[in-house]
């Protein structure tokens, strides 16, 4: 531990009665922290070393299956328009092809693989 870790250690176990009290009146840890200038982790540990329990969070929280609500895109008519005749184009020439596995193409894509 450095010199000033020392003394911001001093400072909190002097002011422990007083962090104790805050927290108990529901101040939250954050807000306990920006008080003494120091990060919130160093006073949640510190309450966990003098043996204080520790409250559950009971903020505002998503549901385990609720999706979060996300915005739907704009697109400008122009934009759509192209994204429609894309599609199409797509679509035309996907439907032409058609992929049959077997085992000798397999090996044909293992052999050619192997070579590279």
């Amino acid at each position: 531990m450095t010199k000033d870790k020392f003394i911001i250690a001093e400072y909190i176990d002097d002011n422990r009665a007083d962090i104790i009290a805050k927290y108990a009146s529901n101040m939250p840890i954050a807000d306990i922290a920006e008080l003494y200038n120091v990060a919130k982790s160093t006073i949640y540990l510190r309450l966990v070393r003098w043996g204080v329990k520790i409250k559950k969070y009971v903020g505002p929280r998503r549901r385990r299956n609720e999706k979060p609500i996300r915005q739907k895109r704009k697109f400008s008519q122009e934009l759509l328009l192209k994204m429609k005749e894309n599609g199409r184009i797509n679509n035309e020439h996907i439907k032409h092809c058609e992929f049959k596995h077997t085992t000798e193409d397999q090996e044909l894509i293992a052999n050619i693989l192997i070579q590279i």
